[in-house]
């Protein structure tokens, strides 16, 4: 390895030493599995890289590496039944798994000499062992959400049906919008499975 190489490669270290939860960072180590880089914390580690070293990024495929910031709470149970539901859709999602990738600080330095971003090969793929209490918490919540969409819509029936007297229209909006805040997370769940079935290779 030339004195180049060398420099920058220790260059990576200390900038992912900056940006992770460790201060053990060599060659090999992978910034989702090893320093915990993931949401707006990889996004500021990866932006400081891109920047600093002039890398074209048009290609770099921001959910094969990285989770979104937060927690997804319906997300797990939705895409479970969903696959349940529809084979075509069980493989667009797992096909979507299989181009999950780690960047290691090896693989940064060869972008950083190349300019441009280049996905990490088949050896490189990110394997994250099933999280059996997220999914229950996640079936849970969805069971949760039916709950309060179908007691909001019972109370709107009763309303219209003249059912609950002269009751304060008020707080008649409140139950309806918190029966319908359950939906609309579901709703943003769905959207973010989409965006992980886009990121599935086509080759």
């Amino acid at each position: 390895m030339s004195a180049t190489a060398d420099t920058l490669l220790a260059e990576l270290i200390e900038l992912a030493k900056h940006h992770g939860e460790t201060s053990k960072v060599d060659a090999d180590t992978r910034l989702y599995a090893d320093l915990g880089l993931t949401g707006d914390d990889a996004g500021n580690f990866m932006t400081a890289f891109s920047v600093k070293y002039e890398v074209d990024m048009s290609a770099f495929v921001w959910l094969r590496y990285f989770d979104n910031e937060g927690s997804d709470l319906m997300g797990p149970a939705i895409a479970l039944a969903a696959c349940a539901i529809s084979p075509s859709f069980a493989v667009r999602w797992h096909a979507a798994h299989d181009a999950e990738r780690e960047i290691t600080i090896a693989h940064l330095a060869d972008v950083a000499r190349a300019k441009v971003w280049r996905d990490p090969g088949q050896a490189f793929r990110r394997t994250k062992a099933p999280r059996v209490p997220t999914l229950i918490f996640s079936v849970l919540s969805v069971l949760l959400a039916a709950f309060f969409l179908l007691g909001s819509l019972a109370v709107l029936h009763a309303f219209l049906n003249g059912q609950l007297g002269d009751k304060n229209l008020l707080v008649l909006f409140g139950v309806i919008a918190t029966g319908l805040v359950f939906p609309g997370l579901a709703f943003a769940s769905w959207r973010q499975i989409r965006r992980k079935l886009a990121t599935a290779r086509s080759d």
